[in-house]
């Protein structure tokens, strides 16, 4: 079975640096609270900064959730993490597919974000990779909206 990647590309109004450090330092403000695997509500998103660093989410309860690992760390060019959550939206540490950011300076107050997820026909269960793609585009809208008003 070959599923097409997901793709997604916004442009944000700030400096390369600071697109990468808000996707990887400041997630947890622009992520979705309602985006995750917990079984209590949402109060972190974490990616350690550095290859094999984890991200994982923090919940109410005191739990944490592993979603998956950083398998590339280029400041402030790109990183790529794994996505460890399969189709039935559980962990599974055998899992493995991909999420690729580049980050791509186009002056210096304006980057161009490309998102790409890679490797979908590895997750077992997938529900619908549509519902993904729409997911995928409501979360980078999120970064971009963020991203928006740190300038207000």
């Amino acid at each position: 079975m070959n599923i097409k990647s997901i793709k997604k590309e916004v442009v944000v109004e700030a400096a390369q640096q600071t697109a990468f450090k808000v996707f990887t330092e400041k997630m947890d403000m622009w992520w979705p609270s309602s985006h995750h695997i917990g079984k209590s509500p949402l109060t972190g998103s974490i990616l350690e900064p550095h290859v094999k660093g984890r991200w994982y989410t923090k919940h109410e309860d005191g739990s944490e959730c592993s979603v998956g690992s950083v398998i590339e760390w280029n400041p402030y060019d790109r990183v790529i993490l794994s996505w460890q959550i399969n189709g039935n939206y559980q962990y599974d540490p055998e899992l493995i597919t991909e999420i690729v950011v580049n980050f791509i300076a186009e002056g210096p107050k304006t980057t161009k974000v490309q998102f790409e997820h890679k490797n979908l026909q590895r997750m077992v269960g997938l529900k619908s990779t549509d519902d993904m793609d729409m997911g995928w585009g409501m979360i980078m809208g999120l970064y971009q909206n963020y991203i928006k008003s740190l300038k207000n």
